[in-house]
């Protein structure tokens, strides 16, 4: 864990997330009095050949993504003192929408109509404008749809899955994408493309909607 510790100026606060490719840091920029989010690629898939540029090519292009529904990126580097590839994004204050459909569901609750619609349309927008610009995302879920304070969704970690080698990730015991949420192409090792982030969002949308649906009656 990399708690204490400061990755070039970036001096790590918490640990808020784990998946099969990075670890999530909440940590604190001085020079700009802000928090940020720090994502750290595991160790191991920096032993890939042809890693580093990989890294700089996807990190380059999503920090270049201006979209409202998209997190920014602000930074990418190497610390050569805790050997870490990692990601600089901003720091989205609020839940994600795994996280609201655990607690809507503990309480019996339904998510209105109108916000179902809200959340679904922003990540469509979210993923045509990637798409525009020939970037998938390939790990569409609930987790990485975060929400703001005030509200607005924010879709997180572009980028990621093209950074990695699915042999090497496979061998590794992990995968890119989530199996309940990724497209079939993605379930037998294909790497996917823009149809597979809409099948995805379909699958997200599902959770988010059903309970609006109208059953037909025969």
């Amino acid at each position: 864990m990399l708690i204490g510790k400061t990755l070039n100026k970036y001096t790590i606060i918490e640990h808020v997330g784990s998946g099969g490719m990075a670890d999530v840091y909440k940590a604190y920029h001085p020079g700009l009095d802000c928090n940020v989010a720090i994502k750290v690629l595991h160790s191991f898939l920096a032993t890939e050949e042809d890693f580093l540029t990989r890294f700089q090519r996807e990190a380059r292009i999503v920090a270049s993504f201006r979209h409202p529904n998209i997190v920014q990126v602000h930074d990418f580097d190497f610390d050569a003192d805790n050997n870490a590839y990692y990601m600089v994004m901003e720091f989205v204050d609020g839940p994600n929408l795994k996280t609201r459909l655990q607690e809507m569901a503990r309480e019996g609750q339904i998510m209105p109509l109108d916000e179902a619609v809200h959340i679904v349309t922003s990540v469509a927008n979210a993923l045509e404008y990637a798409h525009q610009r020939g970037m998938v995302h390939r790990d569409v879920k609930p987790a990485n749809i975060m929400f703001t304070r005030d509200g607005e969704v924010i879709l997180s970690d572009f980028g990621i899955a093209r950074m990695v080698n699915t042999t090497t990730l496979t061998a590794s015991g992990a995968m890119v994408g989530t199996p309940a949420y990724i497209a079939p192409e993605q379930g037998i090792g294909k790497t996917g493309d823009e149809r597979s982030d809409i099948y995805s969002l379909g699958a997200v949308l599902y959770p988010v909607s059903y309970t609006h649906l109208t059953l037909p009656t025969n």
